[in-house]
């Protein structure tokens, strides 16, 4: 079973958003608007064979050398034709239009926001199955899962490049060293332009005044967990502008993506605005109808003014596929509002 943290975190990490279909002639795994894969700063260089003769030249131009985010080097395909993710974002490769072969899905492939794009994705489970791997015939692996000892192993089945290590970079970066890996650049460029138009539209609509905070609480199981400063936070303050609630404010100071807290001083954290973060499990739908039963709930400003905004927990991702619908979901939640 995953860790807490990989629990929560995929449920939190706590945004990201269609895979494009590859063309007649395309490799598996990209799309035709792609620029070819050895584009990037990280630059194409034969190997020492190179120029022994005709067949050295040609294994030179179909492999390249890259530097990975454990600054191992390694001997890469110029032209991935099967890709294998190994992580809790699949969401940033489908936003480049890369449709991995294989990717670790067993724990969030009913969490994610974005189901639809997962047909055809082969399942290779968490902890991955090496034999599944085996079975899909990669030519590359990224890794960005938190257990480093699974690197040595897939180094085994194929060229493995670390890209981090389960949410060590922000979304922008993270995506923009996968379209550096891939030579989707200007892919990347486009996904968050238009990302930030929409943005400033949802944000123009909210209109929000000075000094309006909000608090995203997630019910998990038995346990109530106050998000700091991942998951769904990050749209909320970074980009469209809502305030932390005080008692919020002292856990992302404190650093902490999250803690646990018990009803009783629920209130301490709750600001202008709660945003409620639930699954549609049955212990989950219990811990919330008991929650909201009591005097204490019922005593919260923005309980008795209206203002708890129930949102699926699959949204507390941070992948682009995600971070683009999240938008779409708080844009309809507002507008009813209205």
């Amino acid at each position: 079973m995953p860790s807490l943290k990989k629990t929560l975190l995929w449920p939190l990490t706590l945004l990201l958003f269609a895979i494009v279909l590859a063309s007649c002639g395309q490799p598996a795994g990209t799309d035709s608007a792609a620029a070819p894969a050895s584009a990037g700063n990280a630059s194409a260089e034969p190997t020492a064979s190179a120029a022994a003769g005709p067949a050295a030249t040609e294994a030179a131009a179909t492999t390249r050398m890259y530097t990975d985010y454990k600054k191992r080097e390694v001997e890469i395909p110029a032209d991935p034709q099967k890709i294998v993710y190994v992580g809790s974002n699949p969401g940033d490769l489908l936003a480049l239009g890369i449709k991995p072969a294989g990717a670790s899905l067993s724990v969030i492939g009913t969490q994610v926001a974005y189901p639809d794009l997962l047909e055809g994705i082969e399942d290779i489970g968490y902890p991955f199955s090496a034999e599944k791997i085996l079975a899909l015939s990669p030519d590359l692996i990224i890794f960005d899962d938190w257990d480093e000892t699974g690197i040595e192993a897939l180094s085994k089945i194929a060229p493995t490049v670390v890209v981090g290590l389960d949410g060590t970079f922000p979304t922008e970066e993270r995506v923009r060293q996968l379209a550096d890996l891939f030579g989707r650049s200007d892919a990347a460029d486009q996904w968050f332009k238009d990302y930030q138009a929409k943005v400033d539209s949802v944000k123009k609509q909210l209109n929000l005044k000075d000094g309006e905070t909000a608090t995203s609480l997630l019910v998990l199981g038995q346990d109530l967990y106050i998000m700091g400063n991942k998951g769904l936070n990050e749209t909320l303050y970074g980009r469209l502008g809502f305030k932390p609630a005080d008692g919020v404010q002292k856990v992302i100071d404190a650093d902490e993506r999250f803690v646990t807290i018990s009803d009783e001083v629920l209130p301490q954290y709750i600001g202008t605005h709660l945003f409620l973060l639930t699954d549609n499990s049955s212990e989950t739908a219990a811990r919330q109808a008991a929650l909201m039963d009591t005097g204490l709930w019922k005593s919260i400003p923005a309980v008795k003014e209206g203002r708890v905004y129930t949102i699926d927990s699959k949204y507390n991702f941070d992948d682009p596929i995600t971070l683009d619908r999240l938008l779409d979901e708080i844009a309809g939640i507002f507008k009813d509002k209205q």
